[in-house]
């Protein structure tokens, strides 16, 4: 398992966690174009905290995974009382499978 630990930066609405300080920690085959229509050729799974995982992608424009109305990730910020700043870690549990905990 391999870990990457970053401090939190995200947007007002706290819908995403910006990835840009670890993007080279994920596969290549999970970045898919802007458009929802064109999703990854791999999608992962991701954990935030102890959520169930959910299936997602990293659009090339972006430098966040690109579901944010399902508020995941705002639960995960909620529950661990997450501030900009806030140390974040993301594990590599398996190809293409990644959780986030409080770091």
């Amino acid at each position: 398992m391999t870990t990457r630990t970053f401090p939190l930066q995200t947007n007002g609405q706290r819908s995403y966690i910006r990835l840009t300080k670890v993007l080279d920690f994920f596969e290549p085959e999970i970045f898919g174009g802007n458009l929802k229509s064109n999703r990854a050729r791999q999608m992962a799974s991701v954990q935030y905290g102890s959520q169930a995982p959910i299936t997602d992608d990293i659009p090339v424009n972006h430098n966040f995974f690109r579901t944010r109305q399902s508020g995941v990730v705002t639960k995960f910020l909620d529950d661990h009382k997450l501030e900009k700043g806030s140390l974040i870690k993301i594990e590599r549990l398996a190809p293409y499978t990644y959780r986030f905990t409080p770091g």
